[in-house]
């Protein structure tokens, strides 16, 4: 047998060759970590700051797009109330320069949450009408209560207008907070609906609020009337929210101090300031127990502000649901209540 006797190939490997290299990958991978991480804090700062500033209607579509077009027309009435006015007021029907701006969900703090925003964005009407719906008078909660349904709504200077109506203001401090330390996800639905709303479904599309409003706030019922059979099933559906809510009616405290405090507001700042009933339907009516409607008008009585009332008289078939009003009945109420007392309100004193 040969043995071969050629020496052996003999490689050297750097000892620290294989090791830099792992180093260095980890040293990159670790910067690109440390790159997104730093993107991702600046797009959440970047939103949170939008938001608050240039891009309201990103955090609260209803008032975004509405204050825009107040700063646009600078309107001599604005008229602010839930979605029965937001519905059942239309501006072109009443011939003078009113904007309505409506809000769904509106109860008496909100209400005063919208009139304190817009007078602080700089809006300087004549006159300031605020819707008095006699069922929305029992709440009683604090601004703690409307975290859930208008937290992601807030701005900051929301968390101090809501102070004095708060038992504990370090709340929403902290729920404010909460929710700007990662707005992408917040408001995702409200950014959805701006950017790509046909990537929603249906029960989450909101655009219709923004795209099918007038250029003065009016947002048209969808459709000009409503089937008796629909009617019927969208009043019962409106009566499991209002009947246990009005079976011991009484006007709750933080209804009550919220509403004079629009009307200190504008006294302070000479701006006219005059309560408005919305029309309710005969079912509607039933749904209050006896005594109710003495004690709200008693209690309106109260406000040190004119209280105007062209809401009786209207069929059923003038409404969807008994108090969301159809184009046909919200002209007609808007007509009625221009020539009954807002052109009167108008004149000077």
């Amino acid at each position: 047998m040969r043995v071969s006797m050629r020496p052996r190939m003999r490689v050297d490997i750097p000892i620290g060759g294989p090791r830099s290299g792992c180093g260095s990958k980890r040293g990159r991978a670790r910067t690109a970590i440390r790159a997104g991480f730093a993107l991702l804090v600046l797009a959440q700062l970047g939103l949170g700051l939008a938001v608050e500033t240039v891009k309201p209607e990103w955090r609260d579509p209803e008032y975004g797009h509405r204050i825009r077009q107040v700063r646009d027309s600078n309107p001599r009435i604005i008229a602010v109330g839930s979605s029965r006015t937001l519905m059942g007021l239309r501006p072109d029907a009443t011939g003078l320069d009113v904007y309505n701006f409506g809000q769904t969900g509106a109860g008496p703090l909100q209400l005063f949450l919208t009139a304190s925003r817009i007078l602080d964005d700089g809006a300087k009407p004549d006159a300031l009408l605020i819707e008095l719906f006699p069922a929305a008078l029992v709440g009683n909660g604090t601004a703690e209560d409307t975290i859930e349904a208008w937290g992601p709504r807030w701005s900051r200077g929301d968390v101090r207008r809501l102070a004095p109506f708060t038992n504990d203001p370090a709340k929403l401090e902290h729920e404010w907070m909460r929710q700007r330390v990662a707005p992408w996800h917040t408001l995702r639905f409200p950014l959805l609906n701006h950017l790509r709303p046909d990537w929603l479904p249906a029960s989450k599309r909101l655009d219709f609020q923004w795209t099918n409003m007038d250029r003065r706030g009016w947002l048209k019922y969808p459709v000009e009337q409503v089937p008796d059979e629909d009617r019927a099933r969208l009043t019962e559906k409106a009566g499991e929210s209002y009947r246990a809510q009005l079976a011991n009616y009484a006007i709750g405290d933080a209804s009550d101090r919220a509403l004079r405090a629009i009307v200190e507001r504008c006294r302070r700042e000479g701006i006219r300031v005059a309560f408005y009933l919305m029309p309710e339907g005969p079912a509607f009516a039933s749904w209050y127990p006896p005594g109710a409607t003495a004690a709200f008008r008693t209690y309106a009585s109260t406000l040190n502000a004119p209280v105007f009332d062209s809401a009786d008289g209207f069929a059923e078939g003038e409404f969807a649901d008994s108090h969301h009003l159809l184009p046909s009945g919200a002209a007609r109420f808007s007509r009625r209540l221009a020539d009954e007392h807002l052109a009167r309100f108008l004149q000077p004193e």
